[in-house]
């Protein structure tokens, strides 16, 4: 077997991520369209971004309820899951990264990729709990 660069992995990462994404994403569009709407709403109900009784926000669709969503085959949580993809492709980058900085000592793009990554995580997971 071929060892593979940091270029050809980082690559692999991406492609893979937005394929897994893109996947989700056109399942969890069809589903919603062939079960006419998803997480007890109905399709006029989803689409209806106007309505904030009915409005379909990162609040209404947790994390928690990503397994039993997806289980039961409710497109809104396919999309969901397919979105938290593509937002977490790059982090696995940055991870990779920051392991592979680590494991060839290379301190200053360590600390510059941990520096990174904290900045990420600390967008994605802490502020928007101080936000509306």
């Amino acid at each position: 077997m071929p060892k593979l660069d940091q270029n050809s992995i980082t690559s692999l990462i991406l492609k893979s991520g937005v394929i897994l994404s893109l996947s989700m994403i056109i399942i969890g569009v069809v589903l919603v369209f062939i079960r006419g709407g998803g997480d007890s709403m109905s399709l006029s109900q989803v689409a209806n971004y106007h309505n904030p009784g009915y409005t379909i926000t990162s609040k209404s669709l947790l994390p928690a309820n990503f397994l039993q969503g997806l289980i039961n085959g409710d497109g809104l949580y396919f999309i969901s899951v397919g979105l938290w993809v593509l937002i977490f492709t790059p982090l696995t980058v940055l991870i990779d990264a920051l392991i592979t900085f680590g494991h060839e000592r290379n301190k200053l793009y360590t600390l510059l990729d941990a520096v990174v990554l904290f900045n990420l995580l600390i967008a994605i997971f802490v502020i928007p709990r101080f936000i509306g």
